[in-house]
């Protein structure tokens, strides 16, 4: 166990989690079990309301679980500074411009972390396309630019576990595939963990190593599928739509199973 912690960067063991409702309490997960490995890049994959934002907030430490156990690089369940999560809302502050909210983790850090967060921030914001916007507010900008803020000031947190909730869901196909191709760099570059939440099996499969499958709530694991396609050759693999046909017919089957 000692050196499956040691390499595991998320280990999360029988979670169960439910909520009160108007009509009593409704379970959310449902004696979920997944293990990532430090390095790895994991989606994950399932309906709608199927309680992944439900996980990623208890793997975060938002939320406590009914039943089951978290570790995260061998902690016990509490606060996490080695994770970096974008929930689904972009919540920037409305006060702040988008250039002092992409730049407020490196606040609490020293003069000279500042200011190699400020030229990281400043080569992020040219490759995101929003030089023109820096002194904007939230209510000025669209949802697009919003959610490139926000990944932006999640990669500048600068930790080496990256929870991400659909950060490309607002995105128009040009620029979702740009952050995506930069996303994979910063995976590549700096060995980020990272498990990224997703509708589109495309995305799944073309950025991750693994994709994991949820069912509609109670959220349980339906599968799990290894990509072992060198992720150059994903695009032209007549290997890539047979996976692809295999994730789908797990969601689709689940599914009808629910109807």
């Amino acid at each position: 166990m000692k050196a499956l912690q040691a390499e595991s960067a998320i280990e999360a063991l029988s979670l169960s989690k439910s909520f009160q409702g108007a009509q009593g309490r409704y379970l959310v997960l449902d004696n979920v079990s997944l293990t990532i490995t430090r390095g790895e890049f994991v989606s994950m994959l399932g309906p709608s309301g199927g309680g992944k934002s439900t996980l990623l907030n208890v793997l975060a430490g938002l939320e406590q679980p009914d039943e089951g156990t978290v570790r995260i690089e061998g902690r016990a369940p509490g606060w996490y500074p080695s994770i970096a999560y974008m929930q689904q809302k972009d919540l920037l502050l409305p006060w702040r411009t988008l250039w002092d909210n992409v730049l407020l983790a490196p606040e609490l850090k020293s003069r000279a972390e500042k200011r190699r967060a400020a030229d990281t921030a400043r080569k992020l914001v040219h490759e995101f396309k929003l030089e023109g916007f820096l002194r904007t507010y939230p209510a000025q900008l669209s949802g697009g630019m919003r959610q490139r803020a926000a990944l932006i000031r999640t990669l500048l947190c600068d930790q080496d576990i990256l929870l991400l909730d659909e950060p490309f869901g607002a995105l128009d196909a040009i620029t979702r595939g740009r952050l995506q191709a930069l996303l994979l760099r910063v995976w590549r570059a700096y060995g980020k963990t990272v498990l990224l939440v997703t509708h589109d099996v495309d995305e799944a499969v073309l950025l991750s190593d693994r994709v994991v499958v949820l069912s509609a709530m109670p959220g349980r694991v339906l599968g799990e599928y290894a990509i072992p396609i060198p992720q150059h050759a994903r695009a032209a693999s007549p290997e890539t739509p047979r996976l692809k046909a295999r994730i789908l017919e797990t969601l689709v089957g689940d599914a009808t199973d629910a109807s």
